[in-house]
């Protein structure tokens, strides 16, 4: 898997400096704009505060989200997972629900979430929530391995689309299909990183091949701040970078990408599954 993945870089050479974790937002300092949440003794910051790592082990995990929401942006942190985690879910994600709470329906949301796993093939799923309880997934068999090093997760989101980002490499693309009924996120959103037990979902934990952390480092936040005395609208400023025209729309060569990993890495589409009649969006693909 990582020839392919060096392959790919090489193929499409407009990303070939995303091929490894970016190190321009490294030393950003973590309480700058983030705080610890949750599971506060097994969140532990480290290397002068660049970089944070979670530990989890039968008694709790932990979590962490940045010190406001945000409306707009292009968001992006680092991230290494656990290995031999099964049963263990580390995310990185944009919510509207503030703090450590069941999230239940009505809310907007955006997910990267690592299913635990034992070994290769690594599945990655990610989510879309608007103003419902989601079940938008699609999912990847990771074309590296990422217990190994530290990889760049990304989410661009403005009014008109969402993308998903691995290097800079666009693996899910999320457009505002509102005109034919669809819903979209736009609800101001906390951004947030956890590491916590999902043996429910995912299959029992052997405790007894931990520790098990996650390590998360570049902390640079690029959105738009929103409050409670903001205007929504404000958000949408075409002075923001992420939300100019550039960014409607992948580039061609971003789209000869995307369709190679949709080819060659998806493992499950909403899209294709009997749930796909309840979203407006699957009827014209993305």
């Amino acid at each position: 898997m990582g020839s392919l993945y060096l392959s790919l870089c090489v193929i499409f050479l407009f990303l070939a400096s995303n091929c490894s974790s970016s190190n321009k937002a490294d030393v950003i300092p973590f309480d700058k704009n983030y705080i610890p949440l949750w599971g506060i003794d097994h969140v532990s910051i480290l290397d002068q505060g660049i970089q944070v790592q979670i530990r989890i082990d039968p008694t709790s995990g932990g979590g962490f989200r940045s010190r406001q929401a945000y409306g707009s942006g292009f968001f992006r942190i680092s991230l290494k997972i656990p290995t031999n985690a099964k049963g263990i879910l580390a995310t990185f994600y944009l919510t509207s629900v503030e703090d450590n709470t069941p999230g239940g329906g009505n809310h907007d949301e955006l997910d990267f979430e690592f299913l635990g796993h034992d070994g290769p093939p690594y599945i990655l799923n990610t989510n879309v929530f608007a103003q419902d309880s989601g079940h938008r997934e699609q999912q990847f068999n990771l074309w590296f391995d990422p217990t190994l090093d530290f990889h760049d997760y990304e989410i661009l989101w403005n009014k008109k689309q969402i993308v998903f980002f691995i290097d800079g490499i666009p693996i899910r693309v999320f457009k505002n299909n509102e005109l034919i009924g669809a819903k979209y996120p736009k609800i101001p959103m906390y951004i947030h990183g956890s590491l916590w037990n999902a043996s429910e979902w995912l299959g029992p934990t052997d405790w007894s091949r931990g520790p098990f952390v996650a390590n998360y480092r570049g902390f640079e936040i690029n959105g738009c701040p929103y409050n409670e005395s903001s205007n929504p609208q404000d958000c949408e400023s075409l002075q923001y970078p992420w939300n100019a025209p550039n960014n409607w729309n992948l580039t061609t060569e971003q789209q000869n990408i995307y369709k190679e990993i949709k080819n060659r890495f998806i493992v499950y589409d909403y899209c294709e599954s009997e749930s796909a009649k309840n979203f407006p969006e699957c009827r014209i693909g993305s």
